[in-house]
């Protein structure tokens, strides 16, 4: 049998042990009122910035930009050539809500069949809930409807959000068998910052100004 002093030393270096490899093993078991993690610790100090995914100097100057290009390919090229598509898309931002988009092309040879040109909206691979086509944005004649600008298709009913880690996506197809796009440019403006009334991110016409629809 072991006496009691033989016990009580076995059971203190168990204790000791038993701290010692808690110690090893993560910080979440130092004792109470030892706050400061050990140098050679497995933990990461809290500095502030965690999940942190742009700075604030980044977000600030992105949301005052007021707009978002959509101007990388990702897939296709341009010209776009009668029969195929080509997929642009946004570079990483911050998160933001979408309003209207400004799309202006170049049809080869002047030409007006804009009815051939499809445009379809994705949040990465996810299709918004319309397409639209080239001639609700420009006249028979090649002149531009309106302010030229048309909102984003709703996502599931709902107002487009971008998260930071979506990209905003968009391929342009070309339905007919002439006249090739020549060239493309297109962005989309920040909800906050269109100059149309919420009709246009309720997906329904741009119009300047929210009294009456009209030109203010």
């Amino acid at each position: 049998m072991i006496d009691t002093e033989t016990r009580e030393k076995m059971d203190y270096l168990g204790e000791q042990i038993a701290k010692n490899l808690a110690r090893l093993g993560g910080v979440g078991v130092l004792p109470a009122g030892e706050g400061d993690l050990p140098a050679c610790g497995t933990g990461v100090p809290k500095i502030g910035c965690e999940n942190l995914l742009y700075a604030p100097i980044t977000v600030a100057r992105f949301y005052r930009g007021g707009r978002t290009n959509i101007d990388q390919v990702v897939e296709g090229q341009i010209p776009v050539a009668p029969g195929s598509s080509v997929v642009l898309s946004q570079a990483a931002y911050p998160p933001w809500a979408t309003g209207c988009y400004v799309l202006r092309y170049r049809l080869a040879n002047n030409a007006n069949n804009h009815d051939d040109i499809r445009i379809e909206w994705f949040v990465d691979t996810e299709p918004l809930d319309a397409i639209q086509y080239g001639s609700e944005i420009y006249n028979n004649d090649n002149t531009v409807i309106g302010e030229g600008k048309l909102p984003i298709p709703l996502a599931m009913g709902e107002h487009c959000c971008i998260g930071g880690n979506n990209r905003l996506r968009v391929r342009i197809s070309h339905l007919g068998n002439a006249n090739q796009i020549e060239n493309i440019r297109l962005h989309v403006e920040h909800a906050n910052a269109v100059k149309c009334c919420s009709s246009c991110a309720a997906g329904r016409a741009c119009q300047r100004g929210c009294k009456g629809g009209g030109d203010k």
